[in-house]
């Protein structure tokens, strides 16, 4: 089930004492560097630094376990291209159970164990933000669609968390 992402995303988002905004995906191939984007904008951004923690994962979240443990948020929102069988550009939030059948991630390990790694370190509320790509194939552009939805979620995420 596809949750609507920004109903679901903005309550969890103010309930948290701290969350970290985890970017992934790969800058050499076209839209699956949407994740990184988001980050890149994120940064414009004022933050608290002391509430979020904005990581760029690239294509190996998983060497960021460390400190998004040291960090000890209540909420770890992840962002990547993903292949959701949706318009190009579509954003959906996805609960946990989704993805071991969605594609999720095409990165390095999978997604679920990362996931499962931190649960045991204590980390529970986790939101997973996929964003349909028109292409993942080796490339430096970002299709029209893609960028839209980064900035989409950018301005979203900084006029609640702002």
């Amino acid at each position: 089930m596809k949750l609507n992402w920004r109903e679901t995303l903005a309550p969890a988002l103010k309930m948290a004492e701290k969350y970290v905004i985890l970017g992934i995906g790969s800058p050499l191939n076209s839209d699956d560097s949407a994740g990184m984007l988001l980050i890149n904008e994120l940064t414009k951004y004022k933050w608290d630094n002391t509430k979020v923690l904005l990581i760029a994962g690239s294509s190996a979240p998983e060497n960021f376990t460390g400190v998004i443990g040291d960090f000890a948020p209540s909420l770890l929102l992840t962002v990547d291209a993903a292949n959701l069988g949706l318009k190009p550009g579509q954003i959906a939030l996805l609960a946990k159970d989704e993805l071991s059948g969605a594609g999720f991630s095409t990165h390095m390990l999978p997604f679920s164990i990362m996931l499962h790694y931190l649960e045991r370190k204590g980390l529970m509320n986790t939101l997973l933000l996929g964003i349909q790509p028109l292409s993942t194939e080796f490339g430096l552009e970002l299709s029209w669609p893609v960028r839209q939805a980064v900035q989409e979620i950018a301005d979203f995420l900084s006029s609640i968390m702002n």
